[in-house]
């Protein structure tokens, strides 16, 4: 992927007011690989989830060759100062708000509208009963871990995530000494830069599927991964954020699924042509396996979907060729 994000790399298929949005906060913010967060907004190019994605790589020892996806999408983070400290006297909701940006405004926002793959707590009263919060606070819940903390700590952190109508004094047990609680700084969520129409800031691609030859170190070939359907319908390849790895067989084939748009799809492993694609019930974030039995090979993908503002799923979807 691209190492560097200038100026000129800045995604020009966007409206005017949207480009000059993105302008504007591009030069006001820090940029490059190596820059530490600051208060104004750092943005990582590489970004968080990329280039090389967390479903690994694909090898195939015959040719020597690596089969990699990559996203290529910037985030930009800022700083916050955690060193207010708590007043003698401070009310429940008061120490919910604090205790809310200590331990889950990083991945929740300051304004509660949810960062990068985490979800928005706006409304959640009307999800949830204030027994129910304090409850997944203390045992976590899929990427949320279980939080170490007093229960009238949960209970302010609820009251402040539903709203409640509190006057309660916020009363905390002496406790021993926690470095961790003097953490100086905390990030301002896991946000991506992107535009106000929520297009990744950078120009396409977006998403890339690579060949790489390790007997040379030479990309073999590489082409846009996934698709934007906006940018589709006007013939513009852009690729697409991604998210699984592929799976590469001695026939000749490379099966991924991994995209946003819920395709499953096969690629000749020499040239990488798109030879087969068909639709997912849900997006398969996940890594293809590859296996047989009763004498035939299968390949199976898990359907989750759920990540990028897809939907959900639960299947297993398995392929194979006709008898």
């Amino acid at each position: 992927m691209r190492q560097t994000f200038t100026e000129a790399d800045l995604n020009d298929l966007l409206p005017d007011s949207s480009y000059q949005d993105i302008k504007k906060r591009y030069l006001a913010s820090k940029v490059g690989m190596y820059e530490p967060l600051s208060p104004e907004g750092t943005i990582f190019y590489p970004g968080l989830d990329g280039g090389a994605e967390w479903g690994g790589p694909a090898f195939d020892p015959e040719s020597g060759w690596m089969y990699i996806n990559a996203n290529e999408i910037p985030w930009l983070i800022g700083s916050r100062d955690l060193t207010a400290e708590p007043k003698k006297e401070e009310s429940e909701l008061a120490a919910g708000a604090r205790l809310y940006s200590q331990h889950c405004a990083a991945c929740h926002g300051p304004d509660r509208k949810g960062t990068g793959n985490f979800p928005s707590l706006i409304d959640i009263h009307k999800k949830y009963l204030q027994g129910d919060v304090i409850a997944l606070i203390g045992s976590g819940r899929r990427m949320m871990p279980a939080l170490n903390m007093q229960d009238v700590e949960k209970e302010a952190i609820t009251a402040y995530v539903l709203g409640l109508k509190s006057n309660k004094k916020f009363v905390p047990v002496a406790r021993e000494y926690d470095p961790y609680r003097d953490l100086r700084y905390s990030i301002t969520g896991y946000n991506k830069f992107q535009s106000k129409e929520g297009y990744p800031a950078i120009k396409p691609p977006w998403g890339t599927l690579n060949a790489v030859d390790l007997n040379t170190g030479e990309i073999a070939w590489r082409i846009p991964f996934g698709e934007v359907a906006e940018f589709k319908a006007k013939g513009i390849q852009t690729g697409s954020e991604n998210y699984g790895g592929p799976a590469v067989t001695a026939s000749g084939l490379l099966f991924i699924a991994a995209t946003p748009d819920g395709k499953f799809r096969a690629f000749n492993k020499k040239t990488g042509k798109v030879l087969f694609e068909t639709d997912l019930p849900a997006p398969g974030f996940a890594t293809p396996a590859v296996y047989q039995a009763g004498g035939k090979q299968f390949v199976v993908v898990a359907c989750g979907g759920g990540k990028l503002g897809t939907k959900s799923g639960d299947a297993y979807v398995a392929f194979s060729l006709p008898e």
